[in-house]
């Protein structure tokens, strides 16, 4: 007999395995969501510090306080400005939720005060 089609255990099996590669997409994609969502905040970690940094750089290193604190929205900003003869080293330290923790970034440059 020669008929043509599939047969029902030829799609049960397709069936089976278009399922378990569904499933696999789907668990994927939560775990990009969330990498996602990490990086737009690491990279808002970046651009204040990089900001607040530039402030910093900025002011006459006559003005400068030692240490400070500020927020820009999630993000909590603390320094420090360590003087070593004419170079001045700034340390930036900025903190934000990150999921169910809080990620701590720290930065740092350095200016001559001449």
């Amino acid at each position: 007999m020669n008929e043509r089609g599939f047969s029902l255990i030829e799609v049960i099996v397709a069936i089976l395995i278009l399922t378990v590669g569904i499933l696999g997409l789907a668990a994927t994609a939560g775990q990009v969501q969330r990498m996602v969502g990490w990086g737009g905040r690491f990279g808002g970690s970046a651009a204040v510090a990089s900001a607040q940094l530039e402030t910093l750089r900025a002011t006459p290193c006559v003005s400068l306080a030692a240490s400070g604190t500020a927020t820009r929205g999630i993000y909590a900003l603390s320094w420090t400005v360590t003087a070593s003869g004419t170079l001045r080293t700034y340390t930036l330290t900025v903190s934000y939720p990150n999921g169910r923790s809080t990620r701590v970034d720290t930065y740092e440059t350095q200016r001559s005060c001449v």
